[in-house]
């Protein structure tokens, strides 16, 4: 439930916002806020430290703005910049737009761009932030308050994807203010603005009043950790949530209610059990045995069984419609399998630790399973659950220690969702390597020529098909419950913008 001290200061909030200022909307002061449930909690406000999971990313989207922001289908739409054109191959130039202020009344100008782009690019943010390395950027040229030339090493393709998650926080408030109080009381320019936060509760959130876009309809937001799938959907079912993230398909159902609708989209996530190339067993960095484990297990009996066959095996490591057509998936073939291990010498097989985050929902079911298809070809797996903080620590050094249920790239761009693979890659959790592979990539992503790029993309895909980093499962679909009170367009990447969120 909803503690009575979040209630009491939102009552006041919806009071005092009445008068702010003529622009601002007029909410009814009955309107409870929209309540948004996730599994997890919120890991960071800092918009340059942004976590992969759903509600950290949900709320610094709310919280703040970037150049640019990707539609549903992939492609950058503008947000803090107008519009951009390249000068030549090395140089991008953005138009910023004018008029916009962060919620502590600081201008946002090409000045406030190149502040946070220099803070991205050092010690902790450049681990996590990878604009600059990801498209060799070099110089941050102001050209006038509002116009802005980004200058790279080399021509890049992916400049607009990268700037997507360079987000834009109030320049002298990041510069003047300790990391951790930005962490946990940011200022940026987007729809919402912070109130208050108590990690392992709920952070509230409430439209700010300085927006330079149009009002959200609905005034005050919550993110809510609720570990439990069951809590979550019960709540749903009560009222006290609105929106429930993240729903499996064998629960689905219990989504639809006299007050709650289920929403199932395709998603993008490619979920996967990642293989450590360099964990305890030595074995997994043999090519054939990696091959030979992809096909040992029965993909789409897995997916009738577990997932109500709600989606279909892997075509490749890249979504479509850019994966290569000529990929299909590892059919079920024990006998080829255990051929693979005999050549590889390791036909009486080898112990196997498996191992699924404690954030996944139904990791243990999919780990286990896998690992019954495993034992046919004498793989003697063991189980363990690795709660989430440890996980994420062990994806990043690359030390989980045999295969491990994980989720990937829920996104429409080849060659962002090549590039993980790369050797020595801050996202290769399973640290394969393969400089032919590097090459492709590398090329790929400097190559303005569409049709060029495109067979450059393919021959990588082949590559990383072939040896087999991953043990391919299945795209994720995404399940969530709503009120029916409200309206809501999911997205595919499983982000959530309660600014685009509406009253029925």
């Amino acid at each position: 439930m909803i503690k009575g001290n979040w209630t009491r200061r939102l009552v006041l909030l919806a009071g005092l916002a009445m008068g702010v200022t003529a622009l601002t909307p007029v909410y009814a002061q009955d309107a409870k806020p929209v309540v948004i449930a996730s599994s997890e909690d919120i890991i960071s406000l800092d918009p340059h430290m942004l976590d992969s999971n759903n509600p950290t990313g949900s709320a610094i989207w709310s919280i703040f703005d970037s150049l640019v922001r990707r539609d549903k289908d992939g492609q950058a739409q503008p947000r803090l910049a107008t519009s951009w054109e390249r000068v030549d191959d090395l140089t991008w130039r953005f138009h910023l737009r004018e008029g916009v202020t962060f919620s502590n009344g600081e201008a946002f100008n090409a000045e406030a761009v190149k502040v946070n782009f220099a803070r991205m690019d050092t010690a902790p943010f450049n681990s996590v932030q990878q604009l600059h390395d990801q498209t060799g950027l070099t110089a941050v040229n102001v050209v006038d308050d509002f116009t802005l030339d980004l200058v790279t090493a080399a021509p890049t393709v992916n400049m607009l994807y990268w700037l997507e998650e360079a987000f834009v926080a109030a320049p002298a408030y990041i510069t003047d203010t300790a990391p951790d109080v930005v962490a946990s009381a940011p200022i940026g320019s987007g729809p919402y603005k912070f109130v208050e936060w108590r990690r392992g509760d709920a952070l509230v959130l409430t439209a700010s009043d300085t927006y330079w876009g149009d009002a959200p309809a609905v005034k005050d937001i919550i993110f809510r950790a609720v570990p439990e799938m069951s809590s979550r959907l019960n709540e749903l079912a009560a009222g006290t949530v609105d929106i429930v993230v993240g729903i499996t398909p064998d629960a689905a159902a219990q989504a639809n209610t006299d007050v709650s609708d289920v929403v199932q989209i395709e998603g993008l996530r490619k979920m996967h059990m990642g293989i450590s190339i360099k964990g305890e067993q030595p074995a997994l960095a043999d090519p054939r045995v990696r091959q030979a484990l992809n096909y040992a297990v029965d993909v789409p009996t897995i997916i009738d069984s577990l997932l109500g066959g709600s989606t279909k095996p892997l075509l490749s490591i890249v979504n479509p419609p850019n994966n290569n057509p000529d990929l299909t998936p590892y059919s079920y073939d024990p006998e080829k399998a255990k051929a693979l291990m005999a050549e590889a010498g390791f036909a009486d097989g080898f112990p196997l630790t498996i191992q699924w985050s404690t954030r996944f929902d139904g990791g243990k079911d999919v780990s286990e399973v896998v690992g019954s298809f495993l034992e046919a070809i004498n793989i003697k797996p063991t189980y363990e659950a690795v709660e989430i903080g440890q996980f994420r620590e062990a994806l990043s050094s690359a030390s989980l220690k045999g295969i491990y249920f994980q989720g990937w790239a829920a996104l429409i761009n080849p060659s962002v969702e090549l590039v993980i693979l790369t050797c020595g890659h801050v996202d290769n959790s399973s640290g394969y390597c393969n400089p032919d592979y590097d090459k492709l990539v590398i090329e790929a992503s400097q190559t303005l020529d569409d049709a060029k790029r495109q067979e450059l993309e393919y021959a990588a895909q082949a590559i990383i098909w072939n040896d087999a980093p991953w043990l391919y499962l299945w795209r994720l679909p995404n399940i969530f419950g709503i009120s029916k009170t409200l309206s809501y367009e999911f997205r595919a990447d499983n982000y959530l913008e309660p600014y685009l969120i509406t009253y029925k």
